[in-house]
């Protein structure tokens, strides 16, 4: 079993390799890691105090930190960022940061 830090850093490598997916589930996630959708729920709540769900949108909302800082357009940023639309991610990124992403990137200016 891998020790707390690489088992992040492979979740994070598989989550680099798919998070522009939409579509991407738990179960898909736990295939990719070569463990059981249970061992994923466990190891990802007692690492991250998040479940899987919820550590796979703080990593596309993270990842969409680097979009908007580079200026593509908030709706642009929301597909890359693997957000199945527009309205949901606005809505996952004011409650994460606070405020709407057209706000934050203004910021960045």
């Amino acid at each position: 079993m891998k020790h707390g830090g690489d088992f992040i850093d492979s979740l994070n490598r598989v989550l680099g390799q798919s998070y522009t997916t939409s579509t991407l589930s738990v179960s898909q996630m736990a295939a990719r890691m070569r463990i059981s959708e249970r061992q994923l729920q466990r190891r990802v709540k007692a690492l991250t105090g998040l479940s899987p769900k919820q550590y796979l949108r703080r990593y596309r909302l993270e990842q969409s930190l680097v979009y908007l800082r580079d200026g593509v357009p908030v709706g642009e940023v929301a597909k890359a960022a693997g957000f199945s639309s527009h309205a949901y991610f606005t809505s996952c990124f004011k409650a994460e940061f606070g405020a709407t992403p057209s706000r934050f990137q203004q910021g960045c200016r």
